[in-house]
């Protein structure tokens, strides 16, 4: 009689040949051509929930340069719109295919963000984006090659500079929408421009540059060159290629599931043994080695909280003072009449065990006088939960959209602007790498009983593409902080940079005058 394991190993497999089946259907329908693209390095990032940034630029990428290569035969932006629902979903199933999970196509908004026909302000066809006013600009700043950083900087910033001028204040997908139209653009107006390295530049991913397939050089003759070889044509060869590599596929597939069905029936007892094997399982967190260095004070030694005594002190978890995306703060009040703020992770973060111990290596490094100070946490099973210092008088947004609260005076105002300052100067350039708040709002700027200003929700928050060693942290889809507060050059060019945070200063405090 079959095994368990073998007939859950047949299934996979036939399920994998539909889906393939599938693939070479929808393939055969839709124009674009995604051969040229190597998902080595985008099947990396997007496996890492700390790279989804990352992720999403690649999957931009492929997509832009497709589009690109089919609007050299055709002229127009994208593909017709009748074709627009194939094409989302051959693109889709192409990503998963070579190792792109479902979810970062989800995360990333394949299809409601992430389009395969760009349509900006009534340009529907690459003429209308050369022949617009300002456009030529953008071509002479965008000359390839690239021979330096400043070059390609140089190119991104003009072509910012001109979608802003075209559309004006509109939402972060329109501003994506004709940024790729210009790339496009920019790849079809005959002048020997790669696709992929104007793409790495466009997208901050170096690593197109050096995938292993021919470059999509777009030239005044390519358009003759590719009229003679039919799409039907591109896609015959792909079909047999993809036919060529599905038992590899399904083999490589198979040896996998066995592995990831062993570790998921091991998983709930990794998970009850996991806190006990950390080097969180003694009473305060000791010293580890960490690439972030702040100076301010030595380091805090934490204090180790038992669930039960958190338990009691907030009341079994119901004195409720304040709510983000993925926790829920309550006061606490412990046996010896000290008061502190618990931090509760909730269930779609709690059990992210590596994520709580780097986020409680960073707290532990940082300290400043106005920053939230953390003093200790618990974190037992399951539960993840930090205990900060209280601050008597909440936060600066309870006290400019409350109305029973007293108005704050012009001196307090300015001394809570001062102080906020003070601790981004401290997070920029007192701590190596530098730290980069990301979401400066009103919610997060908390007041003691003295209205001394701290800064609240700091975390591990640096996409410099400059620096690998710091994972990007993103909190909503795309775009990490707050819709109103977030700089616009970050929604283009997804790098958090101190300057996102100054603007995010600049806004809040502009709504607290």
């Amino acid at each position: 009689m079959p095994s368990p394991t073998s007939l859950f190993l047949v299934a996979a497999a036939i399920v994998l040949l539909m889906d393939i089946r599938h693939l070479l259907v929808v393939a055969g329908e839709c124009p674009l051509d995604l051969t040229w693209s190597n998902f080595t390095w985008a099947a990396s990032a997007c496996s890492s929930q700390d790279q989804r940034a990352r992720c999403c630029r690649y999957l931009n990428a492929f997509v832009a340069v497709s589009v690109a290569h089919y609007g050299n035969t055709v002229g127009s932006l994208g593909v017709p719109s009748a074709l627009n629902d194939v094409c989302l979903s051959y693109v889709s199933q192409i990503f998963e295919s070579f190792g792109i999970p479902h979810n970062a196509t989800l995360f990333c908004g394949v299809g409601p963000k992430i389009h395969v026909s760009y349509q900006c302000q009534g340009r529907t066809s690459v003429s209308d984006f050369l022949q617009s006013l300002g456009f030529q600009d953008v071509i002479q700043n965008c000359k390839m090659p690239f021979t330096e950083e400043s070059s390609c900087r140089r190119c991104l910033n003009s072509g910012i500079t001109y979608v802003h001028h075209l559309i004006g204040p509109k939402d972060n997908v329109t501003l994506n929408t004709c940024r790729d139209a210009a790339f496009v653009a920019l790849t079809n107006q005959g002048d020997n421009i790669s696709a992929i390295h104007l793409a790495s530049c466009f997208f901050s991913i170096k690593e197109l540059q050096i995938m292993p397939a021919a470059p999509i050089a777009v030239s005044a003759e390519s358009p003759q060159r590719l009229t003679d070889s039919p799409v039907e044509e591109r896609h015959g060869t792909f079909r047999l290629a993809l036919s060529t590599a599905i038992g590899i596929i399904v083999t490589v597939l198979a040896i996998l599931l066995v592995i990831i069905f062993v570790l998921f029936t091991l998983k709930r007892t990794r998970d009850l043994k996991f806190s006990e094997a950390t080097n969180l399982n003694s009473q305060t967190l000791y010293s580890r080695s960490n690439v972030h260095k702040c100076y301010e004070g030595p380091s805090t030694i934490l204090l180790r909280f038992s669930f039960k005594k958190i338990k009691i002190a907030t009341n079994n978890f119901s004195n409720t003072i304040g709510r983000g995306r993925f926790w829920i703060m309550y006061k606490a009040q412990f046996g010896d009449g000290s008061i502190a703020a618990v931090k509760r992770l909730n269930a779609a973060a709690e059990c992210r065990t590596k994520d709580f111990v780097s986020e409680m290596e960073l707290l532990r490094k940082i300290h400043h006088r106005h920053l939230v100070a953390l003093i200790g946490f618990c974190n037992e099973r399951c539960e993840r939960l930090f205990i900060y210092e209280y601050m008597e008088n909440g936060s600066l947004e309870d006290h400019l959209h409350t109305s029973d609260k007293t108005p704050l005076t012009w001196q307090i105002r300015m001394e809570i602007a001062s102080d906020v300052a003070n601790a981004l100067e401290y997070l920029h350039f007192y701590c190596d790498p530098s730290l980069y708040h990301g979401d400066i709002k009103s919610s997060n700027i908390l007041l003691d009983k003295n209205f001394r200003a701290k800064v609240f929700d700091v975390e591990i928050r640096n996409t410099s593409t400059l620096d690998k060693s710091i994972n990007t942290k993103p909190v909503n889809v795309y775009i990490h902080g707050t819709p109103g507060y977030v700089d616009p050059e970050y929604v283009l060019t997804h790098e958090l940079t101190e300057k996102s945070d100054v603007y995010s200063y600049g806004v809040c405090f502009y709504f607290s005058s």
